[in-house]
């Protein structure tokens, strides 16, 4: 059954979070699908995952790019279908509905602690899948690693 991880991000960036998120995704074999909320942020966070670890080579292309059929990581928008990843990773308030949630092995959305809009996008998330009995995890950075705050 899938479910949806709420990552809320107080110790770094949505950005310099993502790349241990991707490399936990792709050791165990799934095709990821990051969803921005608009062309703008989708090449901001394009750039971002090449450049916040160098180290770790994240090869990913933004859906419909040349290398996009090749990619397990692919970037797009709310508008994108992107259902044959097994993974969804929401960033910038990107919006998920509950229909799509099954077509997943799990969602999740990254939020920061210091943007309110996000918070509350992710709030009105939450309560959205508890009420449609979808599983769903809170994780939260508040002691310095990752957390799990409270399940449905």
């Amino acid at each position: 059954m899938s479910e949806v991880y709420f990552y809320h991000v107080t110790g770094q960036t949505v950005v310099s979070a993502l790349p241990q998120l991707l490399c936990k995704a792709k050791d165990i074999g799934w095709t990821v699908f990051i969803r921005g909320k608009d062309e703008a942020s989708l090449k901001f966070i394009d750039d971002a995952i090449w450049t916040v670890e160098p180290e770790s080579f994240l090869p990913h292309a933004v859906l419909g790019s040349q290398n996009s059929e090749k990619s397990d990581i692919l970037l797009g928008t709310e508008k994108d279908d992107s259902s044959n990843s097994d993974f969804l990773l929401s960033l910038n308030g990107a919006l998920i509905s509950t229909e799509e949630v099954a077509k997943y092995r799990r969602c999740a959305l990254l939020f920061e602690d210091k943007n309110s809009d996000e918070g509350n996008i992710a709030r009105e998330h939450w309560k959205k899948f508890t009420e449609a009995d979808i599983r769903a995890k809170y994780w939260s950075q508040e002691t310095g690693t990752w957390g799990l705050k409270q399940e449905n």
